[in-house]
């Protein structure tokens, strides 16, 4: 019997994750993973994937959903370390991809952005999608996993 069920983007990339072959992969932690995001307009835009599928964090063990929750808290603070944000946003959303996940999202506030106390999805997709110069990126992994180092000790945290 075939499955008529997709298959879970989220997992295939924690597949590729331990497979070694996830280019933004910046640290594995208990209950996540964590990846640097592509949309770089927020810059210090980090997504985490919960090591457990689930499709609501309500579906998750309580245990699992906190442990998820503090170490949300702990990568926030990491990449605020980093980037200095004026406000960070968490949303956790899973319509187009139903596995509990969160986007960390550093907000810089500046007068000329209209658009600075709205949610970040009302910025058309082409402007938030901002790819950074290799080096940059690569700059920018390196210094949230050491944030990441000093804050999990047993984090799996690649060598550069």
């Amino acid at each position: 019997m075939t499955s008529t069920t997709p298959a879970c983007g989220i997992c295939a990339m924690i597949d590729r994750i331990k497979a070694g072959s996830f280019r933004d992969f910046i640290a594995e932690l208990k209950s996540c993973y964590v990846i640097l995001g592509d949309q770089q307009f927020y810059r210090g835009y980090c997504v985490l994937f919960a090591k457990l599928h689930a499709t609501e964090l309500y579906l998750m063990p309580a245990d699992s959903a906190r442990l998820l929750a503090d170490e949300m808290r702990l990568v926030a603070e990491a990449i605020a370390a980093v980037v200095k944000p004026w406000k960070m946003n968490y949303e956790c959303l899973g319509n187009s991809e139903p596995h509990v996940h969160w986007h960390l999202l550093p907000r810089q506030s500046t007068e000329t952005d209209e658009m600075r106390r709205g949610p970040i999805w009302l910025r058309p997709e082409s402007e938030r999608k901002v790819p950074l110069e290799e080096n940059d990126r690569r700059a920018l992994i390196e210094s949230i996993r050491r944030q990441l180092a000093s804050r999990f000790p047993d984090a799996r945290i690649p060598a550069s």
